[in-house]
């Protein structure tokens, strides 16, 4: 698999199947309680990448995850603890490297979320709270592993002055999107199920940093925490 971004800043990519290791893990994710709901499930590990014969991964020392409030407004600014993947998330991070491509001169810095979004009569299925956004990161990836018994969840990209969307879509099961975080903006639908029935939506999402602008460490936490972070430190 190797794909290029097109003139517009994305690249869709074919995933296939993913093993049933990693598909089982998702109904056992925790809450994540930072959303101020019981919709959305999530764990998060984070890794250094370089390029060999192939991409090899370096998982890095546990830590919270956060965001500016630049980039995030409903959750930017706060140290995030989520517990870590069990599972090897290995081929959707080379298959997110390959379709950017990625500079394999650089080491890379990577965090992947492993996201559960449940929706039923009780529960709205919200996909992304802080609505149309940008992550702050270089390249960000969608990759949807599973979806059942839902509607909508339609991903949207936009440029960075309109909220008309350029590309919607629904990605499905096995599908993914590569993006370049730094052009352009993204939003998801909420899911919907039938009435008196529950779904979910089980995905990937990746973001991906040179290691010196690293979203990653103390350095990194407390410039965000004290409001001096900008792109490019």
């Amino acid at each position: 698999m190797y794909v290029t971004l097109n003139n517009q800043g994305y690249q869709l990519v074919a995933l296939g199947n993913f093993p049933d290791a990693i598909r089982d893990e998702f109904p056992t994710l925790p809450l994540d309680r930072y959303c101020g709901g019981k919709f959305r499930y999530r764990r998060l590990s984070q890794y250094r990448i370089r390029h060999a014969s192939t991409w090899e991964l370096e998982l890095l020392p546990h830590r919270p995850y956060c965001q500016a409030t630049q980039y995030n407004s409903v959750m930017g600014g706060l140290l995030r603890k989520f517990l870590p993947l069990r599972i090897d998330p290995s081929t959707v991070i080379r298959a997110g490297a390959d379709a950017v491509p990625l500079d394999k001169t650089l080491e890379w810095q990577v965090d992947v979320h492993q996201c559960r979004v449940i929706v039923n009569d009780d529960t709205r299925g919200v996909l992304v709270p802080e609505g149309p956004h940008r992550d702050g990161h270089t390249y960000s990836m969608i990759a949807v592993v599973d979806r059942q018994n839902i509607g909508s969840g339609e991903t949207h990209l936009m440029p960075l002055d309109s909220d008309e969307p350029f590309l919607t879509l629904t990605l499905r099961a096995g599908e993914a999107i590569v993006l370049d975080d730094r052009v352009m903006r993204h939003h998801a639908t909420d899911i919907t199920a039938p009435v008196g029935q529950k779904g979910h939506r089980d995905v990937f999402l990746l973001a991906f940093n040179t290691w010196p602008e690293r979203r990653y460490g103390e350095a990194y936490e407390a410039a965000v925490l004290n409001g001096t972070w900008r792109v490019g430190q």
